[in-house]
């Protein structure tokens, strides 16, 4: 890595041992020599994050054994809102991606990110970019193409979306609705062919982003 280049600092909150250690010592080792704080879990990276220590950047694991990475991500954002924030984790769903991007992260990358990709993605989010693994890039745009298609919902479609998303099962949304539960199953059809989405997760996650629920 050339002496100009800004990615020197790098906060790392990862707990599985190998991992951790696999990503520093490529980061640290020439030619990248990126300084590199590693933290196991979300109180020693909340304790990195108070300290005076530069960061460039924040790779943050979402599953860690005292808590959500996501809390870690609030924590950036507050303290040092300079920081670009890119989450690495194997969780690729709905709902756990957009609360990580609503916390602040500015990039999404699972962990079978190859090294040089990953150090790619970090230039990139300290450049002011937006990393993100094809499949997790795949999922927002679909999630933008859901939202264009709400408007093709009846009310009836909504009612049904908006249970659906508060937790109800297919029976109890039939009860406060006064349906079958074969109409039922027809609605939840209808409403993943038009928003286009395949789970009861992606359904839901756009019903937040439209606030039914």
């Amino acid at each position: 890595m050339d002496a100009d280049v800004s990615l020197r600092r790098m906060l790392f909150v990862e707990d599985d041992d190998d991992v951790r250690s696999e990503v520093t010592i490529f980061f640290e080792s020439p030619p990248h020599e990126v300084s590199v704080t590693s933290c196991a879990d979300v109180a020693s990276a909340v304790e990195a994050i108070a300290s005076d220590a530069p960061f460039d950047v924040a790779l943050v694991d979402l599953g860690l054994p005292d808590g959500s990475g996501v809390k870690v991500i609030h924590g950036l954002r507050h303290v040092r809102p300079a920081c670009p924030v890119v989450v690495f984790t194997i969780y690729d769903d709905a709902d756990v991606l957009f609360d990580a991007l609503r916390a602040g992260a500015c990039g999404y990358l699972l962990k079978q990110t190859p090294p040089e990709r990953l150090l790619a993605a970090m230039l990139d989010a300290v450049a002011g970019g937006a990393p993100m693994s094809p499949t997790v890039a795949r999922r927002v745009v679909q999630s933008f193409a859901s939202e264009e298609f709400v408007d093709e919902l009846t009310k009836r479609e909504r009612d049904v979306l908006a249970l659906l998303a508060r937790g109800h099962t297919y029976a109890s949304i039939g009860t406060a609705l006064g349906i079958g539960l074969g109409t039922v199953q027809s609605y939840v059809k209808a409403i993943y062919a038009k928003l286009q989405v395949g789970s009861k997760a992606e359904a839901t996650a756009c019903a937040a982003r439209l606030g039914l629920v």
